[in-house]
């Protein structure tokens, strides 16, 4: 039986695997994604293609494209995959079904490898990104960044659009607009008591869609026509870049029936990142703290494998 199995291997997950490892437990990180959006690939078509966010651009000019940027935090997450990937038998790369307790002991059974067994259990999951229904969706891909700041440079004279109305995709909104030439804000609702979708209202090259749905996405190696409708209305918009933040699935499938969520499914932890059941942790997007980021993450995993480590001494 292991001291802790953690389920999950992105940053949350890695960050709580170097803590435990540096408090030499016997730890076992369970994953489909080791190093999750950390270490998300994807194709460039050309010299002048880049990321913005999780949306491939094209520029007319390569003069224009801008320097590659590496996400905050992306070092750190990589340390901590090494850390655990050459130590042998701390990493299993499989699917995580159900997570149960008896007695003391937590039941982990998994796809391929049968049940493992542990003292303690931290879901590091993650969340998976809404998808927005209209053809051509795969031009969008699915996020607005959780960087956006990062790339307001790119777009700076340029055309945009983000579609979603939740916090993360109004912030990301506000800092691109800040640098594009003109932004467009597209979803069925928002937020009109939002401080931050106040000041977009206000800003000049922001035009609100509220009411507006997407029915189409057009382009050819990458977006350049978001077709959006309300009702008879439908409105072309040419742009340089498209976002999509439709809002987050958390994956707690596996302890649905065993620990509190909200209401959207997020795992509730306190301010130890303790669950509902004693021994068991959570961090990073799986759960319903704010904010989805990669420094965020390693803060939560670093302290769920904390609390974790003093469940397993408090247990001798």
């Amino acid at each position: 039986m292991h001291d802790l199995i953690i389920v999950g291997g992105g940053a949350a997950g890695l960050a709580a695997a170097a803590y435990a490892l540096d408090k030499q437990l016997d730890v076992m990180v369970v994953y489909e994604n080791l190093g999750g959006k950390i270490n998300q690939k994807f194709t460039m078509h050309a010299d002048t293609d880049f990321l913005v966010g999780h949306i491939l651009v094209h520029l007319d000019t390569p003069e224009t494209a801008p320097e590659e940027v590496t996400r905050l935090g992306a070092e750190t997450v990589h340390e901590f995959e090494r850390q655990v990937t050459t130590q042998r038998g701390r990493a299993l790369f499989d699917r995580v079904h159900r997570v149960t307790k008896e007695s003391d002991v937590f039941k982990v059974a998994t796809e391929r490898s049968g049940t493992l067994q542990a003292a303690a259990v931290i879901i590091a999951s993650g969340a998976a990104p809404k998808q927005v229904e209209a053809p051509g969706r795969e031009f969008i891909n699915h996020g607005i960044g959780y960087t956006p700041v990062t790339y307001a440079r790119a777009l700076a004279g340029k055309t945009a659009v983000v579609i979603g109305c939740t916090q993360r995709a109004l912030r990301g909104a506000a800092e691109l607009a800040r640098t594009a030439a003109q932004m467009y804000l597209v979803a069925p609702q928002f937020p009109h008591d939002d401080p931050i979708f106040a000041v977009l209202r206000k800003r000049s090259n922001v035009e609100v869609l509220e009411g507006y749905t997407v029915s189409e996405v057009t382009g050819t190696s990458s977006v350049d026509t978001v077709v959006v409708a309300q009702n008879d209305k439908v409105r072309r918009l040419s742009v340089d870049a498209a976002f999509a933040d439709m809002g987050l699935t958390p994956n707690a499938a596996m302890v649905k029936d065993l620990v509190k969520t909200d209401a959207d499914g997020f795992i509730i932890v306190d301010k130890r990142n303790a669950t509902s059941v004693p021994g068991l942790f959570a961090a990073g997007d799986v759960t319903a703290v704010y904010g989805e980021h990669t420094l965020i993450a390693i803060g939560e995993g670093a302290r769920a494998a904390l609390a974790a480590h003093d469940y397993l001494l408090a247990r001798g």
